[in-house]
């Protein structure tokens, strides 16, 4: 199993960056990799379809919001690869302290020779990305 942790301090608000994590529908106008996704709720225990740029080429994975509490935390897991992420959120000197995991805890063969083979690698440059984008994403939220 990979896992990956990024804490990262973000100049935005709690509720800027929350609105950033938590619209799932809105996901692909800023976090890398994500291409689509068709979700008809974002609640806990809700899950959607999303369109994922992987090494392999873009592969639609089904995803469930394992938790989500208002402005804290939200976590996800993909049901087709065992991908999951988690972000957990805390205010701080007018912006917002972001935790951040990602990896695998890998579902069928496929996924266990990826995650074995490259998983550390490709989740710990996924989240870097991501939470650059997200920072990128919550300037410009606060700058209009």
């Amino acid at each position: 199993m990979s896992l990956c942790r990024r804490q990262e301090f973000i100049e935005a608000p709690p509720e800027v960056v929350w609105d950033l994590i938590a619209d799932i529908e809105h996901h692909p106008e800023w976090w890398p990799r994500v291409v689509s996704v068709d979700c008809d709720g974002s609640e806990q225990g809700d899950s959607y379809r999303q369109l994922t740029q992987t090494p392999l080429g873009k592969e639609e994975m089904q995803l469930l919001i394992e938790s989500r509490e208002e402005l804290q935390n939200l976590r996800i897991r993909c049901l087709t690869t065992g991908t999951f992420l988690r972000f957990e959120l805390t205010g701080a000197h007018g912006g917002t302290f972001v935790h951040g995991e990602m990896g695998m805890d890998p579902l069928g063969f496929r996924a266990r020779v990826f995650d074995a083979a490259a998983g550390r690698r490709y989740f710990s440059d996924w989240i870097s990305k991501t939470f650059l984008a997200l920072d990128q994403a919550a300037k410009r939220r606060i700058s209009h």
